[in-house]
């Protein structure tokens, strides 16, 4: 049975003589006087990043042990912005045990004077204290800054693309450079370890800088034993010396036995990495094309786009023509307690899709009032109040009585319902046609029947004709429609047929303030019309609109609360308008996001699943190479795809991802052949 996920314990901060002290170590984050000039010397200068981005065009990714106030980041990112141009990205991964609360950070930044446009988008996105790993793009994209809370070991263990030692460099470029910067060693021992400084090595590529404040011997000597190069260096203000180095390009046995053994796992040599693709070589040009152009497909065009990839975006409908086209859409993850795959997935894409919908809320293409979920039942009423004891009250909150009908608008039977807030609904054509409204962005209306490999990538077929660009890279988002590519054919992906309802407002129901979901949902009204639903009916394959549909998503809003129904009056199903699209989903309910498996070579590579599943393979999957997908986001579109879009763009690169390693594992399109394999069903 999985634990249920809980909250961290966040940074108690207290103030000692103007600067901002941690009493959970006794220690101060940084000198209210000599701040910023510290993190030049030691981090900024430590590394050389000034002569190392001084005209820099490429990518660059920092790691770092202890984000604490932000200050690291802050001066590094600014600098990066300041040294360099678009389209280049700063990756920076940080770990946190103990992060600020929100109304901590704000004091911090205030009376540190920082009032720059960043940290005020830093402010704005800053993350619940949860464990697991938060990506926040900022800078329109240029700073993709990852948070990984909780265990500094366990957590960049988990970012790692493989467990077995050696695949990090065939699937990523690693770290560039490495802030060391957790509370003094004598004060917070658990982030100087052999385990932790493992992990760094096991991130790192041979030149990967480090530097830290602190000289200690038992640093130097636990870094030099994982395999960096260490040299001392003059300190900052009063302090005599710092250490700072480099990767010397080999992981040390030693090294390696404790970055296995910091991944709680008791086999020497992990698990087999079968989802790992080829990845986009580094020396091929930046050019895309995304076969699809729903929500999958436009935020997978504009976050290659906004990485400084040309993207041609294909669909033989036109923009959002199935799904995506709804009038109106709900950002609804299923939120759950559990510490399951499948709820940290919900819980990741939750935290993500409230932040990149921002702008499009704010230029009005729907409304972020939140989304109320209605009990069924008691047994449900009772699960909705154990999740609310499970999460804080910016991402879930129990609304009863006054403040139910408050923030519903409208009377309600129900006598209780979860509020998420941050969330609410959006009209996705809209949104689609403003993502792909990018100069690096080009649309075709053309039908994509298949492709030929060439050694420089993919060329496509539209119809009897080929496109006659050479794509290095090419995304399929393209829902249901994957299983007419003989390359996908073989995915176990099944068709609902979606019908949503749209009728008149009522005064009554004109009143209601955000989406209502249950059995069914409601939205709020939008140019005096209601969109409501949904029917799913399996296996379907007709878009055809009925009155049987009607009636169906009309019962589904009485059985989600009566009150909430009879404010619609009596509608005739007969005379409602509606539209239907298909969904595509998977056996598990979760999104494919990642490489595209060869059937017959991936069988015959890990062919020996099938006599031992638990073992531990030296070698990847077998995958098209520049081969993705993006797809099987059933009815949860709008929440799934902006953060499968950014580990896709994560994927495609060989950067660090948005999730960690086993939740990249549990969205693999290889996914259910391993499954088939390993319960020896091929």
């Amino acid at each position: 049975m999985t634990e249920p996920i809980s909250p961290l314990e966040p940074a108690r901060l207290a103030w000692r003589e103007g600067a901002p002290y941690s009493e959970s170590f006794a220690d101060i984050y940084y000198h209210p006087a000599a701040g910023r000039h510290e993190v030049e010397h030691v981090f900024i200068a430590g590394n050389r990043l000034r002569e190392r981005w001084a005209g820099a065009c490429g990518d660059f990714a920092i790691g770092e042990t202890g984000f604490g106030t932000g200050l690291n980041f802050l001066v590094a990112a600014e600098l990066w912005l300041a040294q360099t141009a678009a389209p280049a990205v700063l990756h920076y991964l940080s770990v946190e045990k103990h992060p600020l609360l929100h109304a901590d950070l704000v004091q911090v930044l205030v009376r540190r004077g920082d009032h720059s446009a960043l940290a005020t988008q830093l402010l704005a996105a800053w993350p619940p204290p949860l464990p697991g790993a938060h990506r926040l793009p900022l800078a329109s994209g240029r700073i993709q800054l990852t948070l990984l809370f909780g265990d500094a070991a366990q957590g960049f263990a988990a970012a790692r693309c493989a467990q077995r030692p050696g695949f990090e460099t065939d699937a990523s470029r690693g770290i560039d450079a490495w802030f060391l910067d957790g509370f003094a060693p004598a004060r917070n021992p658990g982030m100087w370890t052999a385990e932790l400084f493992a992990q760094l090595a096991a991130l790192s590529r041979p030149g990967t800088s480090f530097a830290t404040f602190t000289a200690a011997g038992a640093v130097r000597r636990g870094l030099a034993a994982a395999g960096f190069e260490v040299e001392r260096a003059a300190g900052h203000g009063a302090k005599r010396e710092m250490l700072r180095g480099q990767f010397a390009g080999q992981i040390a046995a030693d090294a390696e036995s404790a970055a296995v053994t910091a991944t709680g796992r008791h086999h020497r040599h992990g698990e087999t990495p079968w989802d790992l693709g080829a990845g986009w070589h580094r020396g091929a040009p930046k050019i895309a094309a995304v076969v699809g152009a729903g929500i999958a497909g436009c935020t997978s065009a504009r976050a290659l786009a906004e990485r400084g990839w040309r993207v041609r975006v294909f669909d033989r409908d036109g923009i959002a023509a199935g799904a995506s086209g709804n009038p109106q859409g709900i950002v609804y993850p299923r939120l759950a307690a559990a510490d399951s795959a499948f709820a940290r997935i919900n819980l990741a894409a939750l935290l993500y899709a409230r932040h990149f919908y921002r702008p499009h809320w704010d230029a009005g293409l729907g409304a972020d009032g939140g989304v109320l979920m209605l009990p069924g039942d008691p047994d449900e009423a009772v699960q909705l109040r154990q999740l609310v004891a499970r999460f804080p009250a910016e991402v879930a909150r129990l609304l009863e009585g006054e403040a139910l009908t408050a923030a519903a608008g409208v009377e309600l039977d129900a006598r209780c319902g979860l509020l998420l807030p941050g969330l609410g609904w959006l009209q996705p054509a809209a949104v689609c046609r403003a993502l792909l409204e990018h100069p690096a962005i080009a649309f075709a209306p053309a039908t994509i029947t298949g492709w030929s490999q060439t050694p420089e990538g993919w060329q496509l077929h539209a119809g009897d004709r080929r496109q006659p660009e050479i794509f290095p890279v090419v995304v399929l988002a393209t829902a249901a429609d994957l299983r007419h590519f003989e390359a996908t054919a073989h995915l176990p992906l099944r068709t609902l047929q979606g019908q949503v309802s749209t009728l008149p407002a009522t005064a009554a129901s004109a009143r209601l303030r955000l989406p209502v979901c249950g059995e069914g949902y409601l939205a709020p009204a939008l140019d005096g019309r209601h969109s409501l639903g949904a029917t799913y009916r399996p296996d379907a394959t007709a878009l055809g609109v009925d009155a049987a549909g009607h009636c169906d998503n009309l019962g589904k809003i009485r059985t989600t609360d009566a009150a909430l129904a009879a404010a619609l009056g009596q509608p005739d199903p007969n005379a409602l308008d509606g539209r239907a699209g298909l969904r595509c989903v998977t056996p598990d309910y979760l999104p494919l996001v990642g490489p595209a498996p060869q059937l017959e070579e991936f069988l015959e590579a890990l062919a020996p699943l099938r006599r031992d599943a638990r073992t531990a393979l030296p070698h990847t999957g077998r995958h098209w190479p520049g081969l993705y997908l993006n797809a099987g986001h059933g009815s949860r579109g709008l929440a799934y795809a902006p953060l499968c879009a950014a580990l896709l763009a994560d994927l495609i690169e060989g950067r660090p991802r948005p999730l960690a390693r086993d939740l990249v594992r549990a969205l693999s399109p290889a996914r259910f052949l391993v499954r088939d394999l390993q319960r020896r069903r091929r």
